[in-house]
């Protein structure tokens, strides 16, 4: 059965699909609340299947990019906000950083899918 929430070839991302926030906002909010449990399993499987999400999501010009893709976009980004998480800190809130809630980026609110092809 299709997923409805992932293209069919990543459904089994699909217990990861709370990280997909579609803002920077939305998923530095997702890192930060993570346990370094769940941050780990999360970097475990997107860094096992990025490759292969980007190569699929490379087919189609960043404005086509909708729904289930768009999806997959926002776990591939979220994969970017957790490898700090990860790779620098060993710890989701990490002590001596800028605190999260203070840094508000004043682009998360644009489309990125309006600013043209990524090609």
């Amino acid at each position: 059965m299709a997923d409805s929430q992932l293209p069919e070839q990543f459904a089994d991302l699909r217990p990861y699909l709370a990280w997909a926030e579609p803002t920077e906002v939305g998923r530095n909010a997702r890192r930060w609340s993570a346990t370094l449990e769940e941050s780990r399993a999360f970097y475990a499987i997107m860094h096992q299947r990025g490759a292969d999400a980007l190569e699929y999501l490379g087919q189609f010009a960043l404005e086509d990019i909708a729904g289930p893709d768009l999806n997959l976009l926002n776990m591939c980004l979220a994969l970017a906000e957790c490898a700090a998480t990860i790779e620098m800190y060993e710890d989701p809130r990490p002590q001596y950083v800028f605190p999260i809630e203070r840094f508000v980026p004043v682009h998360d609110t644009w489309n990125t899918a309006s600013k043209g092809s990524a090609r």
